[in-house]
């Protein structure tokens, strides 16, 4: 008797199980975009860098996407007594989602890996014939969050500006959406 109530109990419930049937539906409100763009972070070294960002490739989750990017700041030479020499470079990861609003408009937030690099060497070289120093590299790493605004413009043009916890700066970008 116990196991005729399962069986009915599972058909009850089975009935409503439909599975999800692909649509060819055209009224989405989004549609899928790819932006690039150059960063700009006025940290205590100025880096650059690029971010890639795909939007709405997924319509079950279309007013989504996600972003990747990469900056560096320029090598700046460590004052070291010669023969020795040095040098400090900032290089920065960030990623994370974003979420539209509207059309044009998203929110973005995600982390961000900031690492401060110095190499350097003592300028003393091995015995040995074209002996080169023996650079030395020290990273300070940590990791921190990103909020911020962009803003998609008809033509193309992609405006974006938000705040870096790691730098304790601002990004700001400009960017082609495709």
């Amino acid at each position: 008797m116990l196991r005729y109530l399962i069986v009915l109990g599972a058909l009850t419930v089975s009935l409503n199980v439909m599975a999800n049937q692909a649509e060819d539906d055209t009224s989405k409100v989004f549609k899928p975009k790819m932006s690039i763009s150059l960063d700009y972070i006025p940290a205590e070294n100025n880096m650059y860098g690029i971010t890639l960002a795909p939007y709405h490739f997924d319509t079950d989750y279309s007013s989504w996407g996600y972003y990747i990017g990469y900056a560096a700041s320029q090598k700046e030479d460590l004052a070291l007594i010669n023969p020795a020499e040095g040098y400090t470079q900032d290089k920065m990861w960030r990623f994370g989602l974003s979420y539209s609003l509207t059309q044009q408009l998203s929110i973005y937030g995600g982390a961000v890996h900031y690492s401060l690099e110095t190499h350097s060497t003592t300028g003393k070289t091995p015995k040995i014939v074209d002996g080169e120093p023996i650079w030395e590299k020290e990273s300070d790493t940590s990791w921190g969050g990103e909020l911020g605004i962009r803003y998609m413009m008809d033509m193309g043009l992609m405006l974006s500006a938000g705040y870096n916890t790691s730098t304790d700066s601002a990004v700001i970008s400009i960017g082609y959406v495709m």
